[in-house]
């Protein structure tokens, strides 16, 4: 009978030995999945600030170019109607060349990081600006007959208007993405 003590009780030791080991390698494979898990939100969340942080900054960076475009178009393409002078085309189209690039970049970077709509939004205010400066532009340098300054200016204004509305658009779409949690 000693003996049969003897097994039940090592038995029941080594048993609860077993389902000890078993119970913390339990837990320490929970404890390091959940690491893993909290890890994993962790840098979501580091990415998810990121990519707000990135989309503001790419934001601001066309806003701010759509602006100068845009006075570009209200004060130095009216100025470019005839007679101006050939120092003044070259400095517009100087001038021009910068913003454009810069507008460019500075859509480009929009395209990379917004959403879809803020995207669409974007495009169309840079194909506004890039097409009605480009066109104005040309269309000035190609006219035959003399053109009234007036008229001229009045359709610098007209382009500074649907570029105007276009950019209200943009930041519109900004505002409604950028306060979307």
């Amino acid at each position: 009978m000693d003996t049969t003590t003897q097994v039940i009780t090592v038995a029941a030791t080594l048993s609860g030995a077993v389902l000890t080991f078993w119970a913390n390698a339990h837990v320490e494979r929970r404890r390091g999945r959940d690491a893993r898990e909290l890890e994993v939100m962790r840098r979501a969340a580091e990415h998810a600030h990121w990519l707000r942080d990135e989309r503001l900054n790419a934001y601001v960076q066309l806003s701010l170019a759509g602006e100068e475009v845009l006075q570009f178009v209200r004060s130095e393409l009216p100025m470019l109607a005839p007679p101006a002078g050939r120092e003044q085309w070259a400095a517009a189209e100087s001038r021009w060349r910068e913003l454009r690039t810069e507008f460019r970049k500075a859509y480009n970077q929009v395209a990379l990081f917004a959403t879809d709509e803020v995207r669409t939004a974007a495009h169309e205010m840079w194909v506004t600006g890039w097409k009605a400066a480009n066109e104005y532009l040309r269309d000035l340098s190609e006219a035959a007959q003399p053109v009234e300054p007036a008229d001229w200016k009045a359709r610098a204004h007209e382009t500074a208007m649907r570029m105007g509305r276009a950019g209200d658009a943009f930041l519109d779409r900004c505002r409604q993405e950028i306060a979307t949690p």
